[in-house]
């Protein structure tokens, strides 16, 4: 008998950003060994959203309102408790790191020793409010995504990232047993050090590095990355065999859907379970369960966040592999098996053969079905994540790839990565 998920709680995280000399830097903090939950990993500023963190006077301190909260994470929290998980991310980011993102109307305050009292819990975020005169500047946080913790772990969160700037004349200090160190580090060099094992880092936090990589200030993420209103999931049948699920929060961001696919009659593999926020995940084990079956693999196209982020979640739920065109795994925090060029996958009851496609990026892939039928072809319609910030195209490469797809299975119907998306082959659905 399967065990009832626990509830997962509430969360704000806190990328903190500064100009360095080439390019973005985040601040990254290692946590202890000897800390009971997340030891020995890097993570970002943040923690549980507490009750307190919407009351009524602190709603009155911010800059924007609780509607605009809530338009800013996507739609999908009401507004009291939306306004809340930016309360929450600047108290966070306040004990952790010191950086108080308010403007003080108290005249001597020592925002030191506040933050201190804080700490210890001898004054709470409401009292400090009123005593240091403060205006919550909700306004300098960007929404970027949410993430849930998967149902198998013991302590789960459902946590809503932001980004925001270092405020000028600001360095960040930290007190208390929780940080062992901290690092300004540009994305990719995180990302390089995780993938040469000299930092740990978790699915969430270096997704999220994946995700601002390419970006250049917060004005940029805000524009590009922040969340627009979630969609709906959609599921529909396309071919025998294959069932497209419309995920609407690719990479955890609203409003940046991604087209995975069910393929298989009852062994199933599933293809670019972008969606890490839980509803879409679960849509698709149901479809798997409904026609007697099971999810046997992930496959992804390409690791980009908006196609890679649900892969973790469910492959733990389920105890299967996840799989990976060349070099793909460098990017992912978790273990993946890599693909190779024109070999047939051996999960699920419809062959599919693995076609290298760089261009996009190097351990881009594609899956073609028997007999050349279809090809879940990626992003290789050119179409990318609406909100996204993705690396240079190798538009040769690229142009070869597509060629040689066509090549391959010409009278294939394409299956892309985005609704509707360009198709380079034949339509579906009329898209």
């Amino acid at each position: 008998m399967r065990a009832v998920p626990v509830e997962a709680r509430p969360a704000a995280t806190v990328v903190l950003l500064r100009d360095g000399s080439a390019g973005l830097e985040a601040l990254l903090t290692h946590r202890p060994t000897t800390m009971a939950f997340a030891p020995d990993v890097h993570v970002f500023p943040g923690g549980r959203v507490d009750p307190a963190d919407g009351a009524g006077s602190l709603v009155a301190r911010s800059v924007i309102s609780p509607v605009e909260a809530a338009t800013a994470l996507g739609g999908d929290l009401e507004p009291g408790a939306a306004l809340a998980a930016h309360v929450a991310a600047i108290r966070e980011l306040f004990e952790e790191a010191g950086v108080l993102l308010a403007d003080v109307g108290a005249v001597g305050a020592d925002i030191a020793a506040a933050r201190s009292a804080l700490l210890r819990s001898e004054v709470t975020l409401v009292a400090l409010a009123e005593d240091l005169d403060l205006r919550l500047r909700t306004d300098r946080l960007v929404a970027l995504s949410r993430w849930v913790t998967p149902p198998t772990l013991p302590r789960r969160f459902d946590a809503r990232f932001f980004a925001a700037a270092l405020p000028a004349d600001t360095e960040p200090t930290f007190e208390g047993d929780e940080v062992a160190a901290h690092a300004w580090l540009r994305p990719s060099d995180a990302l390089e050090a995780m993938a040469g094992g000299r930092l740990a880092m978790w699915l969430p936090t270096s997704t999220t590095l994946q995700q601002l990589e390419h970006a250049r200030s917060i004005e940029e993420i805000r524009a590009r990355l922040s969340p627009g209103p979630l969609g709906a999931i959609e599921v529909a049948e396309l071919l025998p065999g294959v069932t497209r699920i419309v995920m609407p929060a690719g990479g955890g961001v609203a409003g940046q859907p991604v087209c995975a696919y069910l393929v298989g009659g009852r062994r199933f593999v599933l293809v670019d379970p972008g969606d890490p926020t839980g509803p879409a995940l679960e849509r698709a084990m149901e479809v798997a369960v409904s026609r007697g079956g099971a999810i046997e693999a992930v496959a992804l196209t390409h690791v980009d966040p908006d196609h890679a982020a649900g892969a973790e979640a469910i492959a733990e739920s389920l105890g299967i592999p996840i799989l990976v065109g060349p070099g793909g795994g460098r990017a992912l925090s978790y273990a993946t098996s890599e693909l190779t060029d024109l070999e047939t996958l051996v999960v699920g009851d419809v062959p599919l053969q693995v076609l290298s496609t760089p261009g996009l990026r190097a351990d881009h892939v594609a899956f073609v079905g028997p007999d050349g039928g279809f090809v879940i072809a990626g992003d290789l319609d050119g179409v990318r994540g609406a909100r996204s910030l993705p690396g240079p195209v190798d538009v040769v490469a690229l142009a070869a790839s597509v060629d040689r797809v066509r090549a391959v299975a010409p009278a294939a119907v394409w299956l892309t990565g985005h609704p509707p998306g360009t198709r380079a082959g034949r339509l579906v659905d009329g898209a």
